[in-house]
This record gives C-alpha cells, sequence and structure tokens, in this order.
C-alpha cells in the first residue's frame, strides 16, 4: 500500500467571532477541494493562532492544533501559492470545464465580499448558482468588508465562501453600490 502524497499549505479561517490561522495537511490541489471532498466536516490546523474578531485587544491564542467545524466557517483563504491550472488539471481533469468570470456580491455574517464567481461558460449565471453543488465556493479578486465596520476592508486574490451561511449570493450588475 502506499501513502497518498500530502502537502502542507498555510490558510487563514474566518469565523463570525475569529480568526484562526495555521497549517493544513492536504492531498487536494486546491483549498477549496479540501473543503469540499477531502475534509467537509472538520479542520485541523496545526501551528495554530486563534484571534476574536469581537474583542481585538486580546491576546492572541497559540496552539499545537487547533479543530474547527467547517459549519462555522463564513470564508477560508490560502496564505501559501495554490499550483498552477495545468498541474491542477492533471489531477482532476474530468471536473473542469472552460469557466467565464461573473462580478458578485455574497453576504456571510459578519462579512460582505464583492468579487468574481468563476461559473461554467455561456451558461445561465441564475441557473448555474442553482447548480451549483459545493458548500465551499472560490471568489477571486475579492474585497472583504466586515458589515458594521464598513472602513474595514481588505482585498484578498481569492477567498473560498461557505455557501450554507450565505445569506446573500448575487451578480453585480445592477447592484446599488450604496447598499451597506
Amino acid at each position: 500500500m502506499y501513502a497518498e502524497k500530502r502537502r502542507e499549505i498555510e490558510i487563514e479561517v474566518y469565523t463570525d467571532t475569529h480568526l484562526i490561522t495555521g497549517r493544513l495537511a492536504t492531498k487536494e490541489a486546491r483549498l477549496s477541494d479540501t473543503l469540499n471532498y477531502e475534509l467537509p466536516h472538520l479542520l485541523v490546523l496545526s501551528e495554530a493562532t486563534s484571534r476574536s474578531l469581537e474583542r481585538p485587544e486580546e491576546s492572541p491564542t497559540q496552539a499545537g492544533f487547533i479543530h474547527i467545524d467547517t459549519m462555522a466557517i463564513a470564508f477560508t483563504s490560502p496564505l501559501s501559492p495554490e499550483p498552477a491550472l495545468e498541474e491542477r488539471q492533471q489531477t482532476r481533469a474530468f471536473e473542469y470545464v472552460e469557466k467565464e468570470r461573473h462580478e458578485a456580491l455574497v453576504k456571510v455574517l459578519p462579512f460582505r465580499f464583492e468579487g468574481h464567481l468563476h461559473l461554467p461558460k455561456g451558461n445561465d449565471v441564475e441557473r448555474s448558482l442553482w447548480d451549483l453543488t459545493p458548500a465551499f465556493v472560490p471568489l477571486s479578486d475579492a474585497m472583504v468588508t466586515i458589515n458594521d465596520q464598513p472602513e474595514v476592508a481588505w482585498q484578498k486574490e481569492v477567498v473560498i465562501l461557505n455557501r450554507r451561511k450565505a445569506q446573500i449570493m448575487l451578480p453585480k450588475q445592477g447592484i446599488d453600490d450604496s447598499e451597506p
């Protein structure tokens, strides 16, 4: 029997109350694949740090490992580079279809995201969102804000959103940008 090749990636995980950073061992090429297929219920981060979002003045807690129920995750983001598309296509070639970017607004309380969903090319956006089955969905070029602190905003190359917690997920065209 052979051992599956695993790699460690550094990630950050946001819940509605905490920011947790640490290292995740995975055999998948993408963080979203790890969340959807390899570890759909529980993440274990090693060399982890947890910070309160509600009380940022508190000192962070350091731990050898932290268990996180994936239902508690609002979003997560890789801090290590992910493999190139060509490498990922070799691993899961049957899953890749040509995609196009669609601007989107997503709310996963207490966060608000603006960025790009990548949906199958030529498909109706509404139908594509309806047909999406993974619980964790990537949003690229994401601007993240905290609902009650719009002055606190940051840009991420990619965030992996927990669709089960999303209260709103819609195409950006026609949205009033002044909406909180």
